[in-house]
């Protein structure tokens, strides 16, 4: 009883693959027309979409006869073995909706299932149990060939996403190094970048950080909700980047370059894309203009950025002015107040600030004219005495205050 029953169960579940081997064979091209007229009527995307017929009924064509294949159980012709793969790849390519393209793989399903289950109700096994779970084969058939044109369309747009980087850094990579001299150069950056030749640009550089960084995902998304246009490239260990800052003020920028504050970044201003290498040099003296990390605009550190661009004249004078100062017993809190001074021009003032007696500050103002030799009311003293100290920031000033401690 039991043999018997498997058999003739398995008899009328292989109906579908019947109906399948004779969709195949005898209806596939009517199939595929009402397949293509269902998709024009519903699909928008499909219906305006400016491509040869002949090659859409193709691709429709060859994607049924594929999940037909399969529903019939036998081997896949080599002619359709690679639909799915070819259709996801050139839809990818035809930067065509992905949705509109799944839309498409549900109209197959619709189209299979009505035209097997009307075979079956022909043959008077639609209500048959068997008929109907084999029917689930239809769906795991159309499936298939959904993820397999998924996969194809993602695994596309990766590529050709990773081309467009590519091609976008190779035309970045160019600007910054050729672009000053070869005005055919910013033409192709402001084409591939998609930034105006004439726009104004906020320049980055940013030393040493991780390529793997979070930072760098939070300053782009900062500038993406600003509504800022933007590139990053890497040259070397430094992370370079130029913004169209728009009607962005410059404290609100700022803001949004806040993540790249545990390195050393420099920010500074150019008027147009073919001075990109300019902005890099400003902002490479910016991060020269101190030894610490943080964000500096070079509009707020010139005279250290000034310091760090000649270190051999710069460091001469800065060192024959620093080193009776940092001689002094009481060094650090007399460099301390002259910054203080030479920063507010007030002893009131510096005493207010720092919590400190008007004659502590005086008297420490006087240590430093003693030491050096220089008087704090002279405009030409006090000019030495600033640029030494902004010297004293940078890295060589560093070195420096380390040998005579």
């Amino acid at each position: 009883m039991s043999g018997p029953g498997r058999r003739q169960g398995g008899t009328r579940h292989d109906a579908v693959q019947a109906i399948a081997r004779r969709l195949l064979e005898e209806r596939l091209d009517e199939l595929t027309s009402r397949a293509l007229e269902q998709l024009e009527a519903e699909e928008a995307a499909y219906a305006s979409g400016d491509w040869d017929p002949v090659q859409k009924r193709e691709g429709m064509r060859r994607t049924l006869e594929l999940a037909l294949s399969r529903l019939a159980g036998g081997p896949v012709p080599r002619t359709v073995s690679r639909a799915t793969e070819d259709v996801g790849r050139e839809r990818a390519e035809q930067a065509f909706p992905l949705t509109a393209l799944m839309h498409s793989f549900q109209l197959d399903l619709r189209t299979l299932w009505e035209a097997v289950l009307a075979e079956g109700r022909a043959r008077g096994i639609s209500a048959d149990p068997d008929f109907l779970d084999g029917l689930i084969r239809v769906w795991e058939a159309t499936d298939a060939n959904s993820v397999e044109v998924v996969d194809a369309y993602r695994r596309t747009e990766r590529d050709l996403a990773s081309r467009r980087t590519e091609v976008r850094n190779r035309a970045f990579s160019r600007l910054v190094l050729e672009g000053e001299q070869d005005p055919s150069t910013v033409a192709e950056a402001s084409t591939l970048l998609g930034f105006s030749e004439h726009v104004a640009l906020t320049v980055v550089v940013v030393e040493s950080v991780p390529t793997g960084d979070p930072a760098l995902s939070q300053v782009d998304d900062a500038l993406r909700r600003g509504g800022l246009l933007r590139h990053f490239g890497w040259m070397g260990d430094e992370l370079l980047g130029i913004i169209g800052h728009g009607r962005c003020d410059e404290e609100a920028l700022l803001a949004m370059l806040r993540p790249f504050a545990p390195w050393r970044c420099g920010v500074a201003e150019v008027p147009g894309l073919a001075l990109t290498a300019r902005g890099i040099r400003f902002a490479r003296a910016a991060i020269r203009s101190s030894a610490q990390p943080g964000v500096r605009h070079v509009e707020g550190h010139w005279v250290g950025a000034i310091m760090s661009a000649q270190e051999e004249l710069t460091g001469a004078m800065a060192t024959g002015v620093l080193r009776p100062l940092l001689e002094l017993r009481d060094s650090d809190s007399i460099v301390e107040t002259l910054r203080w001074y030479l920063d507010l021009g007030s002893v009131a003032e510096v005493a207010a600030r720092t919590y400190r007696h008007r004659n502590t500050v005086g008297n420490r103002l006087q240590a430093a004219e003693e030491a050096t030799g220089l008087k704090l009311s002279r405009p030409n003293d006090a000019a030495r005495l600033v640029l030494a100290l902004a010297w004293l920031e940078t890295e060589a000033g560093a070195r420096f205050r380390a040998t005579v401690s």
